[in-house]
């Protein structure tokens, strides 16, 4: 491999901006999941909502986990379903203004999707993808030739 692949040197380069957009999502899923229980469903019964809120926002940290995964593995086009789930999580907290939550958390609710979009279009962001997709070519091409030679 040449030295611009190597781990140390990668982690060094774009492990920052990894870690932004993933924590933004995370903080996005957090914040919609906290304001739901103030305002969609206040006059709901904390035992009838809270079971499909909490299974609803397990479902998207898996979702997110499993995107982030398929990125590492050099599969780009998985940050379109991040840059989904970051969307939904905006046009979800974005009418409960009509609600009047609390501003901290109503602001941070708006702010986390945003940052985390703005994160994955980040020129940081599109290197490592790039730079991932040339890592899983290279190792696909050594499987491949690892085949080979075993046949021989």
């Amino acid at each position: 491999m040449s030295e611009q692949l190597t781990l140390k040197a990668f982690f060094r380069r774009y492990f920052l901006a990894f870690l932004g957009g993933i924590f933004a999502a995370y903080f996005s899923l957090a914040f919609a999941v906290a304001l739901s229980f103030v305002t969609y469903f206040q006059n709901a019964p904390l035992a009838d909502s809270g079971l499909y809120i909490f299974l609803a926002g397990a479902a998207l940290t898996l979702l997110v986990v499993h995107s982030n995964f398929m990125i590492v593995r050099g599969r780009p086009w998985w940050v379109w379903v991040v840059a989904g789930v970051l969307v939904a999580c905006l046009l979800f907290v974005l009418p409960m203004i009509h609600y009047a939550p609390p501003r901290a958390i109503y602001v941070l609710a708006l702010l986390s999707p945003l940052l985390g979009l703005l994160f994955l279009n980040s020129n940081g962001q599109r290197e490592m993808r790039s730079k991932l997709v040339d890592i899983r070519h290279e190792r696909e091409r050594m499987k491949q030739s690892l085949k080979a030679s075993r046949r021989r």
